[in-house]
């Protein structure tokens, strides 16, 4: 999952980083015509579907503790945070789009803002231990990696 979520967030990294140098330097002109009705419903309708994308995986998550399987509650949080990850890097991926055919830096930003939203809910083993509700050994042992009776 970890490598999923690292490969989703370096693939749009790079095209924004190099569209945000290259509007900055003065040599990267719009592809189309931008008025500020667009940029401002295009800015926070993505920022506003990416907080409800989070929003709502983080109350999904939740639910997984009434499995009592430990490997039920992963194949769950797996099919959400595939499911979350591959949607962020959707909404990425328009926000890099978006930079090159206005050539407006605000849609970096709003990229810096997608990736700011998508560390929180970064696949840690604490992060998961404390979603499915682990307490003392159980949590050591999943800190640890070690099987789980």
């Amino acid at each position: 999952m970890n490598n999923l979520f690292n490969g989703l967030i370096a693939l749009p990294l790079l095209a924004v980083g190099f569209g945000y140098l290259e509007i900055k330097s003065g040599s990267w002109e719009a592809l189309m015509p931008l008025d500020n009705a667009i940029l401002f419903s295009t800015n926070i309708g993505l920022g506003l579907l990416m907080v409800y994308l989070s929003l709502r995986f983080k109350k999904e998550s939740r639910g997984l503790t009434v499995y009592d399987n430990i490997q039920d509650k992963m194949d769950g949080y797996y099919r959400l945070a595939s499911f979350y990850y591959w949607s962020v890097f959707g909404l990425s991926v328009m926000s890099a789009v978006l930079l090159y055919l206005f050539a407006h830096p605000s849609y970096a930003v709003l990229y810096a803002f997608i990736l700011f939203w998508m560390s929180i809910f970064r696949p840690t083993l604490k992060n998961i231990a404390d979603l499915f509700g682990l307490q003392d050994e159980e949590k050591m042992k999943f800190m640890n990696k070690e099987p789980l009776n």
